[in-house]
Protein backbone atom coordinates (compact mmCIF):
# COMPACT_ATOMS: atom_id res chain seq x y z
CA UNK A 1 0.00 0.00 0.00
CA UNK A 2 2.90 2.60 0.59
CA UNK A 3 6.55 2.80 0.26
CA UNK A 4 9.03 0.26 1.46
CA UNK A 5 11.06 1.66 4.46
CA UNK A 6 14.40 2.53 4.26
CA UNK A 7 17.32 0.38 4.37
CA UNK A 8 19.02 0.47 7.64
CA UNK A 9 21.85 2.64 8.28
CA UNK A 10 25.45 1.12 7.92
CA UNK A 11 28.56 1.42 10.45
CA UNK A 12 31.52 1.59 8.17
CA UNK A 13 33.80 -1.63 8.14
CA UNK A 14 36.41 -1.39 10.82
CA UNK A 15 40.16 -3.24 10.08
CA UNK A 16 40.33 -6.60 11.85
CA UNK A 17 44.21 -5.33 12.20
CA UNK A 18 42.52 -2.03 14.12
CA UNK A 19 41.17 -4.19 16.94
CA UNK A 20 44.35 -5.79 17.31
CA UNK A 21 46.06 -3.54 17.86
CA UNK A 22 43.36 -1.70 20.09
CA UNK A 23 45.35 -2.90 23.34
CA UNK A 24 48.55 -0.63 22.37
CA UNK A 25 46.92 1.99 21.59
CA UNK A 26 44.89 2.23 25.08
CA UNK A 27 48.50 2.23 26.76
CA UNK A 28 49.71 5.29 24.71
CA UNK A 29 48.76 8.90 26.71
CA UNK A 30 45.19 10.55 26.70
CA UNK A 31 47.12 13.59 24.86
CA UNK A 32 48.42 11.59 22.34
CA UNK A 33 45.52 9.89 21.25
CA UNK A 34 43.53 12.98 20.87
CA UNK A 35 46.29 14.59 18.91
CA UNK A 36 45.79 11.43 16.52
CA UNK A 37 42.36 11.64 16.35
CA UNK A 38 42.38 15.20 15.33
CA UNK A 39 44.88 14.41 12.61
CA UNK A 40 42.07 12.19 11.36
CA UNK A 41 39.52 14.94 10.31
CA UNK A 42 37.11 12.62 8.63
CA UNK A 43 37.50 8.38 7.53
CA UNK A 44 39.41 8.06 4.81
CA UNK A 45 38.18 5.23 2.48
CA UNK A 46 41.74 4.77 1.23
CA UNK A 47 43.50 4.35 4.54
CA UNK A 48 42.66 0.40 4.84
CA UNK A 49 46.07 -1.63 3.47
CA UNK A 50 48.71 -3.44 5.11
CA UNK A 51 51.91 -3.06 4.06
CA UNK A 52 52.64 -6.91 4.69
CA UNK A 53 54.63 -5.75 8.22
CA UNK A 54 51.43 -5.34 10.65
CA UNK A 55 51.57 -1.27 9.81
CA UNK A 56 49.52 0.46 8.29
CA UNK A 57 49.77 2.44 5.35
CA UNK A 58 48.03 4.98 2.73
CA UNK A 59 46.92 3.53 -0.92
CA UNK A 60 49.84 6.16 -1.91
CA UNK A 61 52.45 5.01 0.57
CA UNK A 62 51.59 1.85 -0.91
CA UNK A 63 52.30 2.64 -4.32
CA UNK A 64 55.08 4.69 -4.07
CA UNK A 65 56.98 1.52 -2.20
CA UNK A 66 55.58 -0.88 -5.37
CA UNK A 67 56.88 1.63 -8.00
CA UNK A 68 60.24 1.14 -6.63
CA UNK A 69 59.70 -2.70 -7.57
CA UNK A 70 58.86 -2.47 -10.93
CA UNK A 71 56.37 -1.70 -13.35
CA UNK A 72 54.51 -4.67 -12.97
CA UNK A 73 54.15 -4.71 -9.72
CA UNK A 74 52.46 -1.17 -9.90
CA UNK A 75 50.44 -2.65 -12.28
CA UNK A 76 48.99 -5.37 -10.23
CA UNK A 77 48.83 -3.46 -6.60
CA UNK A 78 46.59 -1.08 -8.91
CA UNK A 79 44.19 -3.10 -9.84
CA UNK A 80 44.13 -4.66 -6.06
CA UNK A 81 43.59 -1.65 -4.50
CA UNK A 82 40.80 -0.22 -7.18
CA UNK A 83 38.95 -3.41 -6.48
CA UNK A 84 39.21 -3.27 -2.81
CA UNK A 85 37.89 1.05 -2.84
CA UNK A 86 34.92 -0.47 -5.24
CA UNK A 87 34.18 -2.98 -2.89
CA UNK A 88 34.15 -0.40 -0.36
CA UNK A 89 32.12 2.03 -2.35
CA UNK A 90 28.79 -0.85 -2.64
CA UNK A 91 28.75 -0.81 1.38
CA UNK A 92 29.02 3.32 1.64
CA UNK A 93 26.47 3.89 -1.27
CA UNK A 94 22.80 3.39 -0.69
CA UNK A 95 20.47 1.14 -2.52
CA UNK A 96 16.59 1.24 -2.92
CA UNK A 97 15.51 -0.54 -5.77
CA UNK A 98 12.31 -2.18 -4.05
CA UNK A 99 10.24 0.58 -3.71
CA UNK A 100 6.80 0.06 -4.89
CA UNK A 101 4.29 2.62 -5.64
CA UNK A 102 0.64 2.70 -3.83
CA UNK A 103 -1.71 0.56 -4.93
CA UNK A 104 -5.16 2.03 -5.53
CA UNK A 105 -8.59 -0.03 -5.27
CA UNK A 106 -11.94 0.85 -6.70
CA UNK A 107 -14.87 -1.04 -8.77
CA UNK A 108 -13.10 -2.60 -11.53
CA UNK A 109 -14.89 -6.44 -12.14
CA UNK A 110 -13.19 -6.34 -13.60
CA UNK A 111 -24.59 -5.75 -16.07
CA UNK A 112 -49.42 -8.25 -26.87
CA UNK A 113 -51.67 -6.55 -29.27
CA UNK A 114 -53.79 -8.50 -30.68
CA UNK A 115 -53.71 -8.88 -34.45
CA UNK A 116 -56.89 -7.19 -35.10
CA UNK A 117 -56.63 -4.44 -32.52
CA UNK A 118 -55.18 -1.00 -33.69
CA UNK A 119 -51.94 0.06 -31.93
CA UNK A 120 -52.35 2.98 -29.54
CA UNK A 121 -51.72 6.04 -30.60
CA UNK A 122 -49.59 8.58 -27.52
CA UNK A 123 -49.15 11.96 -27.63
CA UNK A 124 -45.09 12.49 -27.95
CA UNK A 125 -43.87 13.21 -24.59
CA UNK A 126 -41.16 16.36 -24.54
CA UNK A 127 -38.42 15.53 -22.00
CA UNK A 128 -36.25 18.38 -21.10
CA UNK A 129 -32.68 19.33 -22.95
CA UNK A 130 -29.98 18.81 -20.60
CA UNK A 131 -27.86 22.07 -20.42
CA UNK A 132 -24.21 20.46 -21.24
CA UNK A 133 -20.62 22.51 -20.93
CA UNK A 134 -18.13 20.72 -23.15
CA UNK A 135 -14.84 20.05 -22.02
CA UNK A 136 -13.08 23.68 -21.73
CA UNK A 137 -9.61 22.53 -22.22
CA UNK A 138 -8.51 20.18 -24.72
CA UNK A 139 -6.66 16.68 -24.11
CA UNK A 140 -2.79 16.96 -23.87
CA UNK A 141 -0.42 14.60 -26.13
CA UNK A 142 -0.08 12.26 -23.53
CA UNK A 143 -3.55 11.75 -23.12
CA UNK A 144 -4.73 11.42 -26.71
CA UNK A 145 -4.19 7.72 -28.57
CA UNK A 146 -2.61 8.15 -31.67
CA UNK A 147 -4.92 7.72 -34.67
CA UNK A 148 -4.55 5.23 -37.04
CA UNK A 149 -6.92 6.21 -39.84
CA UNK A 150 -5.81 8.86 -41.87
CA UNK A 151 -8.97 9.48 -42.54
CA UNK A 152 -11.71 11.01 -40.09
CA UNK A 153 -14.65 8.82 -38.67
CA UNK A 154 -17.36 11.86 -38.51
CA UNK A 155 -18.39 11.94 -42.38
CA UNK A 156 -22.45 11.23 -41.63
CA UNK A 157 -25.11 13.18 -40.36
CA UNK A 158 -27.21 11.99 -37.24
CA UNK A 159 -30.51 11.18 -38.03
CA UNK A 160 -32.15 8.11 -36.07
CA UNK A 161 -34.29 5.53 -37.26
CA UNK A 162 -37.88 5.66 -37.85
CA UNK A 163 -38.96 3.73 -34.91
CA UNK A 164 -42.78 3.81 -35.64
CA UNK A 165 -43.42 0.51 -36.48
CA UNK A 166 -40.58 -1.62 -34.32
CA UNK A 167 -42.69 -3.34 -32.31
CA UNK A 168 -45.23 -4.25 -34.87
CA UNK A 169 -44.12 -8.10 -34.66
CA UNK A 170 -45.07 -7.74 -30.68
CA UNK A 171 -47.88 -10.14 -30.76
CA UNK A 172 -48.83 -13.34 -29.08
CA UNK A 173 -49.96 -14.48 -32.88
CA UNK A 174 -46.83 -13.84 -34.43
CA UNK A 175 -45.28 -15.98 -36.27
CA UNK A 176 -42.28 -17.53 -34.38
CA UNK A 177 -39.59 -20.17 -35.43
CA UNK A 178 -38.75 -20.50 -38.58
CA UNK A 179 -37.09 -17.51 -40.71
CA UNK A 180 -36.92 -18.12 -44.19
CA UNK A 181 -36.00 -21.44 -43.25
CA UNK A 182 -34.09 -21.82 -40.46
CA UNK A 183 -34.95 -24.10 -37.60
CA UNK A 184 -37.91 -26.12 -36.51
CA UNK A 185 -40.88 -23.53 -35.54
CA UNK A 186 -42.43 -26.43 -32.88
CA UNK A 187 -38.77 -26.44 -31.23
CA UNK A 188 -38.14 -22.94 -31.00
CA UNK A 189 -41.07 -22.01 -29.74
CA UNK A 190 -41.40 -24.76 -27.44
CA UNK A 191 -37.99 -23.36 -26.21
CA UNK A 192 -39.16 -20.24 -25.77
CA UNK A 193 -42.43 -21.31 -23.70
CA UNK A 194 -39.97 -23.03 -21.56
CA UNK A 195 -38.05 -20.65 -20.73
CA UNK A 196 -39.98 -18.08 -19.95
CA UNK A 197 -41.97 -21.11 -17.44
CA UNK A 198 -38.42 -21.56 -15.68
CA UNK A 199 -38.57 -17.58 -15.66
CA UNK A 200 -41.88 -17.54 -14.12
CA UNK A 201 -41.12 -19.89 -11.52
CA UNK A 202 -38.14 -18.12 -9.94
CA UNK A 203 -40.31 -14.75 -9.43
CA UNK A 204 -40.12 -13.76 -5.76
CA UNK A 205 -43.16 -12.81 -3.94
CA UNK A 206 -42.76 -9.25 -4.66
CA UNK A 207 -42.53 -9.38 -7.90
CA UNK A 208 -38.87 -9.38 -8.54
CA UNK A 209 -36.24 -11.34 -9.82
CA UNK A 210 -32.78 -12.13 -8.04
CA UNK A 211 -29.00 -12.61 -10.12
CA UNK A 212 -27.28 -14.38 -7.44
CA UNK A 213 -29.40 -17.04 -5.59
CA UNK A 214 -32.23 -19.30 -5.81
CA UNK A 215 -31.30 -21.94 -8.87
CA UNK A 216 -27.94 -23.73 -9.66
CA UNK A 217 -25.15 -21.55 -11.01
CA UNK A 218 -26.24 -18.32 -9.91
CA UNK A 219 -24.15 -15.17 -10.22
CA UNK A 220 -21.46 -13.51 -8.26
CA UNK A 221 -22.72 -12.07 -5.04
CA UNK A 222 -20.83 -8.69 -6.09
CA UNK A 223 -23.20 -8.35 -8.96
CA UNK A 224 -26.32 -8.36 -7.09
CA UNK A 225 -28.71 -6.46 -8.96
CA UNK A 226 -32.47 -7.05 -8.47
CA UNK A 227 -32.92 -4.36 -10.85
CA UNK A 228 -31.13 -6.37 -13.51
CA UNK A 229 -32.57 -9.36 -12.89
CA UNK A 230 -36.29 -8.16 -13.48
CA UNK A 231 -35.78 -6.35 -16.30
CA UNK A 232 -33.90 -8.67 -17.97
CA UNK A 233 -36.96 -11.37 -17.29
CA UNK A 234 -39.65 -8.49 -18.36
CA UNK A 235 -37.37 -7.66 -21.75
CA UNK A 236 -37.89 -12.15 -22.00
CA UNK A 237 -41.62 -11.61 -21.61
CA UNK A 238 -42.37 -8.85 -23.79
CA UNK A 239 -39.89 -10.16 -26.57
CA UNK A 240 -42.28 -12.45 -26.62
CA UNK A 241 -45.18 -10.41 -27.03
CA UNK A 242 -46.61 -10.76 -23.34
CA UNK A 243 -47.43 -7.49 -21.48
CA UNK A 244 -49.46 -7.08 -18.81
CA UNK A 245 -52.65 -6.47 -20.81
CA UNK A 246 -52.21 -9.38 -22.88
CA UNK A 247 -50.80 -12.64 -23.05
CA UNK A 248 -50.37 -15.75 -21.03
CA UNK A 249 -48.20 -13.99 -18.34
CA UNK A 250 -49.85 -10.70 -17.66
CA UNK A 251 -49.90 -11.05 -13.91
CA UNK A 252 -46.55 -12.08 -14.15
CA UNK A 253 -44.89 -9.30 -16.05
CA UNK A 254 -47.70 -6.46 -13.86
CA UNK A 255 -46.01 -7.94 -10.92
CA UNK A 256 -42.57 -7.59 -12.00
CA UNK A 257 -43.24 -3.23 -13.61
CA UNK A 258 -44.89 -2.70 -10.11
CA UNK A 259 -41.55 -3.63 -8.63
CA UNK A 260 -39.41 -1.72 -10.94
CA UNK A 261 -42.11 0.96 -10.32
CA UNK A 262 -41.28 0.87 -6.43
CA UNK A 263 -37.93 0.66 -6.33
CA UNK A 264 -37.24 3.84 -8.42
CA UNK A 265 -35.80 6.96 -6.58
CA UNK A 266 -36.99 10.79 -6.81
CA UNK A 267 -34.14 11.28 -9.85
CA UNK A 268 -35.63 8.57 -11.75
CA UNK A 269 -32.77 6.02 -11.05
CA UNK A 270 -33.82 2.52 -11.25
CA UNK A 271 -30.93 1.03 -9.83
CA UNK A 272 -31.46 -1.24 -6.39
CA UNK A 273 -28.34 0.30 -4.97
CA UNK A 274 -27.30 4.11 -3.52
CA UNK A 275 -23.67 4.20 -3.33
CA UNK A 276 -21.80 4.89 -7.22
CA UNK A 277 -19.76 3.19 -8.75
CA UNK A 278 -21.38 -0.26 -9.28
CA UNK A 279 -20.87 -2.06 -12.44
CA UNK A 280 -24.51 -3.10 -12.58
CA UNK A 281 -25.52 0.36 -12.44
CA UNK A 282 -26.24 1.50 -15.42
CA UNK A 283 -26.69 -1.87 -17.07
CA UNK A 284 -29.68 -1.95 -14.73
CA UNK A 285 -31.12 1.25 -15.22
CA UNK A 286 -30.85 0.89 -18.98
CA UNK A 287 -32.74 -2.60 -18.79
CA UNK A 288 -35.46 -1.41 -16.83
CA UNK A 289 -35.48 1.68 -18.66
CA UNK A 290 -36.33 -0.10 -22.07
CA UNK A 291 -38.83 -2.67 -19.73
CA UNK A 292 -40.96 -0.13 -18.94
CA UNK A 293 -40.61 1.83 -22.17
CA UNK A 294 -41.70 -1.10 -24.20
CA UNK A 295 -44.85 -1.83 -21.73
CA UNK A 296 -45.55 1.56 -21.94
CA UNK A 297 -45.70 1.74 -26.14
CA UNK A 298 -47.22 -1.94 -26.43
CA UNK A 299 -49.86 -1.11 -24.22
CA UNK A 300 -50.27 2.79 -23.39
CA UNK A 301 -50.48 2.19 -20.36
CA UNK A 302 -50.60 5.52 -18.56
CA UNK A 303 -49.92 4.42 -14.69
CA UNK A 304 -46.00 3.74 -17.05
CA UNK A 305 -45.75 7.21 -18.38
CA UNK A 306 -44.35 9.19 -15.42
CA UNK A 307 -42.10 6.76 -14.35
CA UNK A 308 -40.63 5.92 -17.86
CA UNK A 309 -40.16 9.94 -18.58
CA UNK A 310 -38.04 10.35 -15.18
CA UNK A 311 -35.86 7.11 -16.37
CA UNK A 312 -35.28 9.07 -19.30
CA UNK A 313 -34.71 12.23 -17.79
CA UNK A 314 -31.80 10.40 -15.11
CA UNK A 315 -30.52 9.15 -18.37
CA UNK A 316 -29.80 12.27 -19.91
CA UNK A 317 -28.70 14.01 -17.43
CA UNK A 318 -25.85 11.18 -16.76
CA UNK A 319 -24.33 10.78 -20.10
CA UNK A 320 -20.94 12.59 -20.67
CA UNK A 321 -21.70 15.69 -21.13
CA UNK A 322 -19.32 16.39 -24.31
CA UNK A 323 -18.09 12.91 -25.01
CA UNK A 324 -22.22 11.19 -25.13
CA UNK A 325 -21.16 7.80 -23.42
CA UNK A 326 -22.11 6.17 -20.22
CA UNK A 327 -20.96 4.08 -17.69
CA UNK A 328 -20.63 3.13 -13.76
CA UNK A 329 -21.78 6.30 -12.53
CA UNK A 330 -23.56 9.76 -13.68
CA UNK A 331 -20.66 11.06 -16.02
CA UNK A 332 -18.82 14.15 -15.26
CA UNK A 333 -15.89 16.36 -17.60
CA UNK A 334 -13.13 14.30 -16.83
CA UNK A 335 -14.77 10.67 -17.04
CA UNK A 336 -14.95 8.80 -19.71
CA UNK A 337 -18.06 6.07 -20.66
CA UNK A 338 -17.96 2.77 -22.40
CA UNK A 339 -19.49 0.96 -25.13
CA UNK A 340 -21.23 -1.72 -23.79
CA UNK A 341 -23.02 0.54 -21.12
CA UNK A 342 -23.48 3.17 -23.53
CA UNK A 343 -25.30 0.49 -25.98
CA UNK A 344 -27.68 -0.28 -23.58
CA UNK A 345 -28.36 3.79 -23.25
CA UNK A 346 -29.05 4.27 -26.49
CA UNK A 347 -31.12 1.42 -26.93
CA UNK A 348 -33.28 2.70 -23.96
CA UNK A 349 -33.66 6.07 -25.85
CA UNK A 350 -34.27 4.99 -28.56
CA UNK A 351 -37.39 2.87 -27.21
CA UNK A 352 -38.33 5.81 -25.29
CA UNK A 353 -39.23 7.02 -28.85
CA UNK A 354 -41.32 4.30 -29.86
CA UNK A 355 -43.11 4.98 -26.33
CA UNK A 356 -44.04 8.64 -28.06
CA UNK A 357 -41.13 10.32 -25.53
CA UNK A 358 -39.29 13.01 -27.19
CA UNK A 359 -35.61 12.48 -26.78
CA UNK A 360 -33.76 15.66 -27.54
CA UNK A 361 -31.63 15.37 -30.84
CA UNK A 362 -28.43 16.70 -28.84
CA UNK A 363 -28.38 13.43 -27.00
CA UNK A 364 -28.05 11.48 -29.99
CA UNK A 365 -25.22 13.52 -31.45
CA UNK A 366 -23.81 12.82 -28.28
CA UNK A 367 -23.41 8.98 -28.79
CA UNK A 368 -22.27 9.61 -31.94
CA UNK A 369 -19.49 11.42 -31.21
CA UNK A 370 -19.16 8.77 -28.40
CA UNK A 371 -19.60 6.27 -31.04
CA UNK A 372 -16.61 7.67 -32.92
CA UNK A 373 -13.92 7.72 -30.03
CA UNK A 374 -14.29 3.83 -30.42
CA UNK A 375 -14.16 3.58 -33.84
CA UNK A 376 -11.62 1.95 -35.63
CA UNK A 377 -11.37 1.44 -39.69
CA UNK A 378 -12.98 4.84 -40.50
CA UNK A 379 -16.12 3.33 -38.27
CA UNK A 380 -16.25 -0.26 -39.15
CA UNK A 381 -14.85 -1.96 -36.25
CA UNK A 382 -15.44 -0.84 -32.34
CA UNK A 383 -13.68 -1.02 -29.60
CA UNK A 384 -14.24 -0.88 -25.61
CA UNK A 385 -13.49 2.45 -24.52
CA UNK A 386 -12.04 5.42 -26.09
CA UNK A 387 -8.38 5.05 -24.54
CA UNK A 388 -8.28 1.68 -25.80
CA UNK A 389 -5.23 1.29 -28.37
CA UNK A 390 -6.83 1.58 -32.35
CA UNK A 391 -6.65 -2.83 -32.47
CA UNK A 392 -7.82 -3.73 -29.33
CA UNK A 393 -11.61 -4.35 -31.14
CA UNK A 394 -13.59 -6.68 -30.59
CA UNK A 395 -16.81 -8.92 -32.28
CA UNK A 396 -19.16 -7.90 -29.59
CA UNK A 397 -18.50 -4.00 -29.03
CA UNK A 398 -18.05 -4.01 -33.37
CA UNK A 399 -21.61 -5.52 -33.10
CA UNK A 400 -22.68 -3.60 -30.44
CA UNK A 401 -21.27 -0.44 -32.45
CA UNK A 402 -22.87 -0.91 -35.84
CA UNK A 403 -26.30 -1.63 -34.38
CA UNK A 404 -25.81 1.91 -32.48
CA UNK A 405 -24.86 3.33 -36.24
CA UNK A 406 -27.83 1.87 -37.88
CA UNK A 407 -30.42 3.36 -34.80
CA UNK A 408 -28.61 6.86 -35.56
CA UNK A 409 -29.21 6.79 -39.66
CA UNK A 410 -26.31 4.80 -41.17
CA UNK A 411 -27.99 3.43 -44.64
CA UNK A 412 -27.66 -0.09 -45.11
CA UNK A 413 -24.68 0.17 -47.82
CA UNK A 414 -22.34 2.24 -45.60
CA UNK A 415 -18.94 1.02 -46.79
CA UNK A 416 -18.38 1.01 -43.43
CA UNK A 417 -20.91 -0.68 -42.11
CA UNK A 418 -20.34 -3.76 -45.00
CA UNK A 419 -16.64 -4.36 -44.22
CA UNK A 420 -17.62 -4.13 -40.04
CA UNK A 421 -20.67 -7.00 -41.18
CA UNK A 422 -17.78 -9.19 -43.63
CA UNK A 423 -15.34 -9.03 -40.67
CA UNK A 424 -18.01 -10.32 -37.96
CA UNK A 425 -18.61 -12.87 -40.73
CA UNK A 426 -15.68 -14.01 -41.22
CA UNK A 427 -15.38 -18.50 -41.19
CA UNK A 428 -13.00 -18.26 -37.76
CA UNK A 429 -15.87 -16.41 -35.82
CA UNK A 430 -18.82 -18.97 -36.77
CA UNK A 431 -20.83 -19.21 -33.35
CA UNK A 432 -19.84 -22.62 -31.10
CA UNK A 433 -21.80 -23.43 -27.86
CA UNK A 434 -17.78 -24.78 -27.26
CA UNK A 435 -15.99 -23.71 -23.73
CA UNK A 436 -14.49 -20.57 -24.37
CA UNK A 437 -16.14 -20.02 -27.63
CA UNK A 438 -20.01 -19.39 -26.89
CA UNK A 439 -20.96 -15.33 -26.19
CA UNK A 440 -24.87 -15.04 -26.53
CA UNK A 441 -23.51 -11.55 -25.14
CA UNK A 442 -22.09 -10.93 -28.65
CA UNK A 443 -24.61 -13.05 -30.66
CA UNK A 444 -27.35 -10.51 -29.24
CA UNK A 445 -26.06 -7.83 -31.17
CA UNK A 446 -25.33 -9.72 -33.96
CA UNK A 447 -28.19 -10.85 -34.47
CA UNK A 448 -29.93 -7.97 -34.35
CA UNK A 449 -27.16 -6.00 -36.82
CA UNK A 450 -27.59 -8.56 -39.18
CA UNK A 451 -31.71 -8.54 -39.28
CA UNK A 452 -31.83 -5.04 -39.51
CA UNK A 453 -29.73 -6.14 -42.97
CA UNK A 454 -31.85 -9.16 -43.50
CA UNK A 455 -31.11 -11.31 -46.32
CA UNK A 456 -29.31 -14.70 -46.37
CA UNK A 457 -26.76 -13.62 -43.95
CA UNK A 458 -29.06 -13.02 -41.73
CA UNK A 459 -31.02 -16.22 -42.46
CA UNK A 460 -27.76 -18.80 -42.29
CA UNK A 461 -26.18 -17.22 -39.64
CA UNK A 462 -29.23 -17.15 -37.06
CA UNK A 463 -29.97 -20.89 -38.37
CA UNK A 464 -26.82 -21.39 -36.56
CA UNK A 465 -26.99 -19.35 -33.20
CA UNK A 466 -31.00 -20.37 -32.96
CA UNK A 467 -30.40 -24.64 -33.41
CA UNK A 468 -27.10 -24.28 -30.77
CA UNK A 469 -29.42 -22.49 -28.18
CA UNK A 470 -32.37 -24.71 -28.77
CA UNK A 471 -29.81 -27.92 -28.44
CA UNK A 472 -28.23 -27.05 -25.55
CA UNK A 473 -31.43 -25.79 -23.47
CA UNK A 474 -31.52 -27.46 -20.02
CA UNK A 475 -35.06 -30.74 -20.44
CA UNK A 476 -33.76 -32.48 -17.90
CA UNK A 477 -33.88 -32.43 -14.29
CA UNK A 478 -35.75 -30.53 -11.29
CA UNK A 479 -38.38 -28.06 -11.70
CA UNK A 480 -38.32 -27.10 -7.71
CA UNK A 481 -36.20 -24.60 -5.85
CA UNK A 482 -33.20 -24.43 -5.14
CA UNK A 483 -32.85 -27.26 -7.94
CA UNK A 484 -34.96 -26.00 -10.70
CA UNK A 485 -32.96 -26.37 -14.20
CA UNK A 486 -35.95 -27.53 -16.56
CA UNK A 487 -36.23 -24.74 -19.47
CA UNK A 488 -33.52 -22.39 -18.21
CA UNK A 489 -29.30 -23.04 -19.63
CA UNK A 490 -25.88 -23.08 -18.07
CA UNK A 491 -23.75 -20.57 -17.51
CA UNK A 492 -20.67 -23.06 -17.39
CA UNK A 493 -21.98 -26.18 -19.21
CA UNK A 494 -19.61 -24.82 -20.68
CA UNK A 495 -17.77 -21.83 -19.53
CA UNK A 496 -17.92 -20.21 -22.77
CA UNK A 497 -15.90 -16.57 -23.61
CA UNK A 498 -14.08 -14.41 -21.13
CA UNK A 499 -16.21 -11.49 -22.94
CA UNK A 500 -19.68 -13.37 -21.81
CA UNK A 501 -19.89 -12.64 -18.41
CA UNK A 502 -22.35 -16.03 -18.28
CA UNK A 503 -19.93 -17.79 -15.71
CA UNK A 504 -20.49 -13.88 -13.29
CA UNK A 505 -23.76 -12.76 -14.02
CA UNK A 506 -25.10 -16.23 -13.87
CA UNK A 507 -28.07 -18.60 -14.97
CA UNK A 508 -30.96 -16.21 -14.76
CA UNK A 509 -28.79 -13.87 -16.77
CA UNK A 510 -27.82 -16.34 -19.54
CA UNK A 511 -31.51 -18.21 -19.38
CA UNK A 512 -32.77 -14.34 -20.50
CA UNK A 513 -29.87 -13.78 -23.26
CA UNK A 514 -31.02 -16.44 -24.70
CA UNK A 515 -34.13 -16.07 -25.10
CA UNK A 516 -33.44 -12.53 -26.43
CA UNK A 517 -31.51 -14.34 -28.69
CA UNK A 518 -34.20 -16.50 -29.85
CA UNK A 519 -36.61 -13.51 -30.49
CA UNK A 520 -34.58 -11.79 -32.62
CA UNK A 521 -36.56 -11.86 -35.50
CA UNK A 522 -39.56 -10.47 -33.89
CA UNK A 523 -38.10 -7.97 -31.13
CA UNK A 524 -37.71 -5.21 -33.34
CA UNK A 525 -39.24 -5.07 -37.17
CA UNK A 526 -36.04 -4.29 -39.22
CA UNK A 527 -34.63 -0.79 -39.68
CA UNK A 528 -34.00 -1.14 -43.64
CA UNK A 529 -36.74 -2.82 -46.53
CA UNK A 530 -36.66 -5.76 -46.49
CA UNK A 531 -34.41 -7.46 -49.33
CA UNK A 532 -34.92 -11.09 -50.83
CA UNK A 533 -30.96 -12.03 -50.98
CA UNK A 534 -27.67 -10.86 -50.78
CA UNK A 535 -26.36 -9.89 -54.27
CA UNK A 536 -22.57 -10.70 -53.61
CA UNK A 537 -23.54 -13.85 -52.25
Amino acid sequence: MSDSPDPPSRKPLRNPDRRRAGGAARKTSDGRQLSERRKRKAPSLIQVADDGTGQQRSAVELLKKEAKAGIPGVAVSTAFHAIILLIMALFVVRIDLDTEGPLSFGWDYEVEKKEEVKPTVMAPVKIQSVQLTPRAEPKTAETVEPKVETKPTVARVVKPADVAKSLALRTPKRTMGKVGGTGTKNSVEQAIKSGLEWLKRQQKAGGNWELHAGYPDAGYAVLRTDTGATALALLAFLGDGHTQNDGDYQDTVRRGLKWLRGIQKPDGDYHDHTELGRQTAFYAHSHATIAICEAYALTGDQELAASAERAIQFLLTSQHPSEGGWRYQPQERDSMGDLSVTGWGLMALNTARMAGIEVPPEAFGRVSFFLDQVASQEGALYRYLPSDPPGKVSRAMTACGLLGRQWLGWSRDDPAMSEGVEWLLRPEFAPQWSDGKRNVYEWYYVGQTLHNLGGDRFKRWFETVQNLIVENQKRRGSRKAPEDVVGSWSPVEPSGSPDEYANKAGRLYMTAMCLLVLETPVRHAPIYPEVQSDPEQ
